[in-house]
């Protein structure tokens, strides 16, 4: 895929003016044509435009959610060079270079391996849901080639599939498949929080919660469901909201954060969506700001006067 089409389809259209205005190229483009700006990016300043095409290429609006294994595997699966062999061993350098083409099905086949500064990336692609299609006014059925990606930490070993949160399982198999082991491994997923949790999460944000779902211990109601009025910035602050649903079991909660990038650019409204699955981004987001939320969160699980491998994993998250 060319750099502008990347540019274009993976990053949100106030990244791409931000780096246009930081070049100094405004006046050559319509900040309104995201084309435009993803075109001449790609032309005169590619190296810059393949560093921001990376912030968000593996991205985007997803399901992050961090599977740290307790036991079950060897030491040397801690170390980043270990893991890249063992890919090259196993499916040759094709792996790194042009990927490979396995026959899909409806279980998640590894196709392509991509480094991230400390963290490897797995790019896995399977079947999606049949969909009925006409083709010359007769009715197929077509199966859609999905993408997903799993993004693997050293130092300790753990998984962040960035996929539908119904798919963990069948990630957390496919690698295990990769590594080839086959003994029972004990997990622990870092991103499930409870209400509690995502309390501490939102306050260290700066987040405001937007909307929630909660699971009624009386009443008639199995759960209720509630949005903030648009004059309301933050439901966590009204009494009524608490009145009505302090002590009421969390079942989802939507919150939206300010997040400042490194190159300049500021999103104004990240929302994000905590339920008993784990995190969910609904905006397209970079690696920036899923890194910044996952240290706030190992931060609440791990606190800081508790182990040391434990703050290693926050440093190097």
């Amino acid at each position: 895929m060319r750099l502008q089409d990347e540019l274009v389809m993976q990053v949100p259209s106030g990244a791409l003016k931000q780096i246009v205005k930081n070049e100094g190229l405004e006046s050559e483009v319509k900040l309104s044509s995201n084309e435009e700006m993803a075109e001449i990016i790609a032309s005169k300043i590619p190296e810059v435009g393949r560093r921001l095409a990376s912030e968000f290429k593996f991205a985007g609006a997803t399901a992050v959610n961090v599977h740290m294994m307790i036991n079950g595997i060897s030491a040397d699966w801690h170390n980043k060079e270990y893991f890249k062999d063992h890919l090259v061993k196993k499916y040759t350098g094709a792996i790194f270079a042009g990927g490979l083409r396995p026959e899909l099905t409806h279980e998640p086949k590894l196709i392509r391996a991509h480094e991230l500064a400390d963290r490897m990336v797995l790019a896995f692609s399977y079947l999606g849901t049949p969909r009925r299609y006409l083709e010359n006014y007769e009715i197929v059925f077509r199966s859609p080639q999905v993408l997903d990606y799993v993004v693997i930490h050293f130092s300790p070993f753990a998984l962040e599939v960035r996929a539908n949160q119904s798919q963990n399982d069948l990630f957390k198999t496919a690698v295990l498949e990769i590594m080839d082991i086959k003994e029972e491994v004990v997990w622990d997923k870092l991103t499930k929080l409870n209400d509690e949790q995502a309390r501490q999460l939102a306050l260290a944000l700066g987040a405001r919660l937007r909307a929630a779902k909660h699971k009624m211990t009386e009443g008639v109601y199995a759960t209720k469901e509630v949005t903030a009025n648009t004059q309301v910035e933050d439901l966590e602050s009204q009494e009524q909201y608490q009145l009505e649903f302090s002590n009421q079991p969390m079942k989802k909660k939507t919150f939206v954060f300010k997040f400042p990038y490194s190159f300049g650019y500021e999103e104004e409204s990240i929302s994000y969506v905590i339920t008993g699955e784990g995190l969910w981004f609904r905006s397209n987001v970079g690696e920036e700001a899923i890194r910044h939320v996952f240290e706030h969160i190992l931060q609440i699980k791990f606190p800081k006067d508790e182990s040391e491998e434990d703050q290693e994993f926050v440093e190097g998250a």
